[in-house]
């Protein structure tokens, strides 16, 4: 095999197959023409044929760029608002890290040790933001709406510019907002066996049903998080669109589902806290928590749609 097969079969295997020959034929041609003219002004032949091809460079990104698929995992038009929402998202996991250190001050434990917790809680929580957060926008690269890139299919044209973005809908401070809200959430959830309630002899009652950790807890703490990686998502969009407005209408008729069967089945606050507390009939607390919880979903679920169809319309 030449040099010149040899670069182009390490080219090909990076390209769907497909589009092999095509891209063959366009590469061999290329390379020949180049080489060609080297010859022409001189250049010895086997010679000519080594820097056409050290010229064209890796055949890895030569086949990246040929396929249009990018080597970087976040591109120029997402990366700004990648940076700018994660900045200010790693501030919430600060919330879980001192619920968490103020729990174990709270119940009496060493100074150091409810310190290191708490930081422990929050890098835990950081870390989980910026993987969801990074990988919400690397799907947004990957599989979003297509955006201009050059193609050798003739001179730049001012028919390629990009169309005029529409202006944001969904800022920064409303994202941030609901996520720390989310996010909170979550912490009680997972918390619900840490962050006890103390009853007058010392004794720790959780405040939520002890039945529903793991399963229940799960998956209400599925569904939160699947709202933060929704949250994010339309962020990075600028905007609610149609399948956004349903997916979250899904989690949230889901969540609110759960809870209110679980509240109605007296299987979501603890009968032991109540006890404690001597607070009001667990019928009349869980009824509390079901009109509640009908009502912010029903809430979230119209404005979101609202927007949506303004959005639409604009």
């Amino acid at each position: 095999m030449t040099l010149t097969d040899r670069y182009v079969a390490a080219t090909l295997r990076r390209v769907p197959a497909d589009q092999h020959a095509d891209l063959e034929q366009e590469l061999r041609a290329s390379v020949a023409d180049a080489v060609e003219a080297k010859v022409e002004a001189g250049t010895d032949p086997a010679r000519a044929e080594t820097d056409v091809l050290n010229d064209l460079g890796d055949p890895d990104r030569l086949a990246a760029d040929l396929a249009g698929r990018p080597l970087y995992l976040i591109g120029p038009t997402l990366y700004l608002d990648w940076l700018r929402l994660l900045k200010v998202l790693l501030w919430v996991a600060l919330i879980p890290g001192a619920i968490v250190l103020i729990t174990d001050l709270v119940d009496g434990g060493p100074v150091g040790s409810a310190i290191w917790s708490g930081i422990w809680t929050t890098a835990s929580v950081a870390l989980q933001i910026a993987f969801w957060t990074t990988l919400v926008f690397v799907l947004l690269e990957r599989y979003g709406s297509p955006r201009s890139q050059d193609e050798l299919t003739g001179p730049w044209t001012v028919d390629r510019l990009p169309t005029e973005r529409a202006p944001r809908e969904v800022t920064l401070v409303d994202t941030v907002v609901s996520v720390g809200l989310l996010v909170l959430v979550a912490a009680v959830l997972l918390l619900q066996n840490v962050a006890t309630y103390r009853g007058p002899d010392g004794t720790a009652v959780p405040v939520l049903h002890p039945d529903l950790w793991p399963v229940w807890t799960g998956v209400l703490v599925a569904l939160v998080a699947a709202e933060i990686v929704l949250t994010i998502l339309v962020y990075a969009r600028g905007r609610w669109t149609v399948g956004l407005a349903a997916v979250n209408t899904v989690i949230g008729v889901l969540f609110a589902g759960v809870v209110v069967w679980l509240a109605s089945a007296d299987r979501l606050v603890n009968p032991a806290f109540l006890e404690v507390t001597g607070g009001d009939s667990l019928t009349w607390l869980s009824n509390g928590i079901i009109a509640a919880t009908v009502v912010i979903a029903a809430w979230d679920v119209i404005d979101v749609w609202v927007k949506t169809l303004r959005g639409r319309r604009a």
